[in-house]
């Protein structure tokens, strides 16, 4: 029915506006109500320990797709085993000019040049707790972290402790989004002084919250490019071993078109399909290099379950999906954990 009749209803209108519809429907009561009612499937064979927390099952919805954390509800209810909201900034940002999402349907892929338009940090801990009340208790929820378009690279690690400190009670996890190709020089703090800056100070700041608030610290994860050289790679995994964080997502969005056919492109990150062969081998690249020390989050290409066997057969602990989700519908979801199930 999805892929029928709804997909191409929605696909005759711009890509960021059905996705902002999309977003205020989940946001409201009674459409995660009825998907819960059609889409309801869980097993507790599916439960994935990683880190410090129990996933009721491994597939995750990637950051990007709710920014604010106002749908989360409707996440819960489609059958996720847990979402990263945002990126999240500490001051609001309207983002990059418009049109700046672009669907190519013949390669299963989304372009996307949003630039980190999000609500601030204040507005989103609010929606995040709001929020909080509505889901079921074993929904994980991540928290995906960025630095405002105009903060120096020099200052950016006091942005990311910004978000840090102001979501750290709600949040289960977090990420900390370097990698994407969308605010101009973001890409600069995967080199390797300012990713340990960046690390250094959240653990500390981890550590300090963890005693203050009487809580468990968090898992931090790193979200990282594509597009990184083997030398960047290991300089970036390295890092992250020194700094005892928890693990790598793999991947954020691709700036290369070397999967696509020769061709004029739009400018900014490609996801979907023509991402899977290239972080599939970034994924098998750090689960060689890391030798156990790092966990990895799937991410780039993920819309059946032989998508979701590819990557945990190359080491992954849980997957996240996004384009996968505007092609497939929201059925997909169910589908995968069903034959996750039964091929346990």
């Amino acid at each position: 029915m999805y892929k029928k009749i709804i997909r191409p209803l929605l696909f005759d209108y711009d890509p960021e506006k059905v996705h902002n519809f999309t977003i205020n429907r989940l946001s409201g009561s009674l459409f995660p109500s009825i998907l819960k009612m059609f889409l309801g499937f869980e097993d507790k064979k599916l439960e994935t320990k990683v880190g410090r927390l129990i996933f009721r099952n491994p597939i995750g919805l990637a950051a990007g797709m709710d920014k604010n954390a106002t749908a989360l509800a409707g996440w819960d209810a489609m059958g996720f085993g847990f979402a990263e909201a945002g990126t999240v900034t500490p001051l609001p940002q309207d983002g990059n000019p418009k049109p700046r999402m672009f669907r190519l349907p013949e390669y299963g892929a989304v372009i996307n040049r949003l630039g980190f338009n999000n609500a601030g940090a204040d507005e989103f801990e609010k929606n995040l707790e709001a929020s909080k009340e509505k889901i079921r208790k074993d929904f994980i929820v991540g928290v995906n972290i960025g630095k405002n378009k105009h903060t120096e690279l020099d200052d950016a690690y006091q942005d990311y402790k910004f978000s840090f400190e102001k979501c750290f009670e709600t949040a289960d996890y977090f990420t900390i989004n370097v990698s994407s190709p969308n605010t101009e020089g973001l890409r600069q703090l995967q080199q390797k002084k300012f990713l340990d800056e960046i690390l250094k100070h959240l653990q500390q700041l981890n550590n300090e919250l963890d005693t203050t608030y009487s809580d468990t610290a968090k898992d931090i994860y790193l979200k990282i490019a594509p597009d990184l050289t083997e030398t960047e790679l290991d300089d970036i995994i390295q890092v992250s071993i020194d700094n005892n964080i928890t693990g790598l997502i793999a991947t954020n969005t691709t700036i290369s078109r070397d999967t696509l056919p020769e061709g004029k492109y739009e400018s900014g990150g490609l996801s979907g399909k023509p991402l899977e062969p290239i972080a599939n081998s970034v994924i098998k690249y750090v689960m060689e290099k890391a030798d156990g020390k790092l966990v990895v989050i799937a991410c780039g290409g993920i819309s059946t379950y032989d998508d979701v066997k590819e990557k945990m057969d190359l080491g992954a602990s849980l997957v996240q999906v996004y384009t996968g989700l505007i092609y497939e519908g929201p059925g997909m979801i169910k589908k995968i954990k069903q034959k996750l199930k039964s091929n346990l």
